[in-house]
């Protein structure tokens, strides 16, 4: 896999730990492999000096995904590179598996047949569609952690509610629901939730497309925020009461925004389920 070093460098070694952040174990494994490491056709050890635009290039693999490959379904990717995967998921899927044995039927399962390494940075809840980003490689994958978390990737989300909801910050706090335990609820002793909403506009059948951006990434947190204003999403099952007349909930993370962690390059993509909510 190559790079294209960014600024100069005292050390290889340096660049590995600030600028793609990998762990102290995967630089101690490159640090112990033999021939793996090359700038500009040169086999080097990482305490070469490197400069900007030098090309860097490993050639081990530091890690391996060992998932079950399942081919039943056809994952529709909206964007690929050398480093970064973009997919979206469709509704009802798990995201990655719990027991990577004997679970073959999550979003990653039926990427994996054609990677060595394939890892998502985020999850989406089972009943939410829409775009996951995966590292494609363990060289960047702490970086793209780093970028979460940071909230250098932003991301967007559509619902389908039936009142108009004002731009707004909602802030509370989230946490497990007292009595039913499968769910969430805003509570005193939760942990601090984030959601922005943005705008929202009304659709041909008098209901209301929300678009929502979040600050945090609690478990159920849009699905939560909504309700708690008395306004929850249409077809959740969980926090509507009226999910029986919907095939399914309609919250979908349909943009992705951030800057390529490796080639530094904007990069915008919108899910194809963006079309589930044009005849609502």
């Amino acid at each position: 896999m190559n790079f294209i070093i960014n600024d100069n460098y005292p050390t290889l070694r340096e660049y590995l730990a600030k600028f793609l952040l990998l762990s102290k174990k995967n630089i101690h494994t490159l640090n112990m492999s033999k021939n793996c490491i090359f700038i500009n056709n040169k086999n080097v050890n990482l305490y070469e000096r490197v400069y900007k635009g030098d090309i860097l290039n490993i050639t081990i693999d530091l890690a391996k995904s060992n998932y079950l490959y399942n081919d039943k379904i056809k994952i529709d990717v909206e964007y690929e590179d050398e480093f970064i995967l973009i997919a979206s998921k469709p509704f009802g899927m798990k995201t990655h598996p719990n027991d990577i044995n004997s679970e073959n039927n999550t979003l990653v399962n039926y990427l994996i047949k054609d990677y060595e390494y394939l890892e998502p940075i985020h999850r989406l809840d089972v009943d939410t569609f829409g775009l996951v980003i995966f590292a494609k490689t363990p060289l960047i994958k702490s970086k793209l952690d780093n970028d979460l978390e940071n909230k250098r990737i932003k991301r967007y989300y559509n619902a389908i509610v039936k009142n108009s909801i004002s731009p707004q910050k909602i802030t509370t706090k989230i946490g497990r629901h007292s009595v039913e335990k499968n769910k969430m609820a805003v509570t005193n002793n939760g942990k601090i939730a984030i959601t922005n909403i943005l705008t929202s506009n009304k659709t041909k059948n008098n209901l209301y497309k929300v678009e929502i951006s979040l600050e945090t990434g609690r478990t159920h947190q849009i699905r939560v925020h909504l309700a708690y204003l008395n306004n929850p999403i249409i077809g959740d099952k969980l926090y509507s009461k009226d999910y029986i007349n919907y095939t399914h909930m309609y919250l979908g993370a349909l943009k992705v925004e951030f800057n390529h962690p490796i080639i530094q390059k904007k990069i915008i993509i919108k899910s194809k389920y963006e079309n589930l909510f044009l005849n609502i």
